[in-house]
């Protein structure tokens, strides 16, 4: 189950801790980079889950490789959003997302060897 797996809980802590970020975003940012955050930090854990539900082992590495993509996303409009000075900078933010990303790819690497699977 994917309540099981760490990278899912710290991707749910992760959302808590973007959600609070994009709180300071201007209200003219509503329909703009706070939904595009909203959606690809829940994506990461969404990812997570609909992979484990998956039968195969190269179907649980597509989605943790979403998941990894999704995170990109969140940081990149994370720097966006500082860049145009509307957040203040997060190195630890940042770092969560590196560490997660990190950690998703890990997973994905141990399963694709266990099962024997290129990662191609």
């Amino acid at each position: 189950m994917y309540k099981d797996l760490e990278i899912w809980h710290d991707s749910v802590h992760l959302i808590k801790r973007v959600y609070k970020v994009i709180d300071d975003l201007p209200k003219s940012e509503e329909y703009n980079l706070k939904t595009q955050m909203r959606r690809a930090v829940v994506s990461v854990s969404l990812n997570i889950a609909e992979g484990k539900t998956r039968q195969t082992a190269k179907d649980f590495a597509h989605f943790l490789n979403v998941a990894v993509s999704s995170l990109a996303e969140v940081e990149a409009c994370l720097s966006i959003s500082e860049a145009l000075g509307f957040i203040q900078e997060d190195t630890l933010l940042h770092e969560e997302c590196n560490i997660l990303s990190y950690r998703i790819n890990a997973l994905k690497n141990k399963i694709m060897q266990r099962e024997g699977v290129s990662n191609g």
